[in-house]
Formats: structure tokens, sequence, C-alpha cells
């Protein structure tokens, strides 16, 4: 599909074409339809979050006083925090990590401090327990930044199964490196030391 060819060495595009031909084939091969039929919604829920939310992802990735970013993100959204963290780190050259939200409570969270974001992708089921730890985070002088379909900083108010869904939370995350590699001079399309293709040979 011509609309997912990837331009950009840091693959934005690609994976999250890729990630939803992931969710469109388990929606088929569990014949579940219904399921299937919904993620026609998803081109118009993203176009709306991400006119939403551009000038918020600007204003944060814009800011240089922020010198580490936390991705925070359980079960299903574990993926989706490495890879926003993956393009955190290559366009902008920033110290960032992912993690799951216990695995970042128990020990890492001694790294949050007033230069740092943590940014949360919040769950159905956990975001009580979740929102709790990012709250936290918040104490200890942390910017938090939550996402999720409802009751948080960034909603995607989609009306989608949370199955289908997934890949709303990337936008505003990708924008959010997308304007920090600008202001740093960088160019978000070609990040240092990096090649489309993989070749072991020097």
């Amino acid at each position: 599909m011509k609309q997912g060819q990837e331009e950009s060495v840091a693959q934005t595009r690609s994976f999250a074409s890729l990630y939803v031909a992931a969710c469109a084939f388990g929606a088929r091969m569990a014949g579940n339809e219904a399921l299937f039929a919904s993620m026609s919604r998803l081109p118009e829920a993203g176009e709306r979050l991400m006119a939403t939310y551009e000038l918020f992802a600007r204003q944060i990735g814009e800011e240089l006083g922020y010198d580490r970013f936390y991705f925070l993100g359980s079960g299903s959204r574990y993926g989706l925090a490495c890879e926003a963290n993956l393009k955190m780190k290559e366009m902008t050259l920033t110290h960032s990590e992912p993690f799951h939200f216990l695995e970042f409570r128990h020990g890492p969270m001694s790294m949050v401090n007033r230069s740092a974001v943590v940014v949360g992708l919040l769950s159905e089921g956990n975001q009580a327990h979740e929102t709790r730890v990012l709250a936290e985070m918040k104490l200890l002088g942390g910017r938090v930044v939550a996402l999720a379909e409802t009751g948080a900083e960034v909603e995607f108010n989609s009306g989608l199964p949370e199955s289908v869904r997934g890949v709303l939370y990337l936008p505003v995350l990708q924008l959010m490196a997308f304007y920090r590699s600008l202001v740093k001079g960088l160019n978000p399309d070609r990040p240092k030391n990096l090649t489309a293709v993989v070749k072991l040979e020097f």
C-alpha cells in the first residue's frame, strides 16, 4: 500500500501501517468481522487526534529543559512504549527508556525529577492503578503525560475497541519527537549514524 511506504529512515509510517495490518489480520483470523469493520474508523480518529493535540505535542517536544523521557505501557501497550522510546531516542538524541508501569515504580522511578517526562499509555482494565503510578511521578517533580481513550490528558475518544485502537497512541508521541528534533537542529528523517537498511559491513 503506497500510503504505508516509508520515506524516512526513522520509520513512523511503516511501523503504524504494519501494526494496523497485524490487528486487522488478527481480527480476520478470529472471524470477528465486526471488529475488523470497526477499524475503518481509525483514519478519522487519527486525523482528529493530530488536529487536537499537535500543538500540545510541539510544546512538550520543544521544551529542552526536559532531558529524559520514560514511556510506560503494560500488556499490549509495552511494545508501543518501546516504539515511542525508539523514535524519541533516534530522532532527537535524547535519553529515553520504556518500562512496564509497575517495573518503573519498583526502582527506575528514582531517576524522575523536574527534567523528566513520564509518558503513560493507559489501559482500560488497569487505568486506575496506572494513573496512580503517574500521580506519584508527578509528586516527584516529573512532567506527566497520560494517553487513553478517555480520562487522560490526551484522549482518543475513538469509540473503537481497545484491541484495535493501539495505533492511536503513536501520532502524538511521534509528533513530540519530530518537533524536538527540529528545535535541536536535527533532521528527523535522517537520524545520526542510522541507515534505512542494516548492513554489517564496515
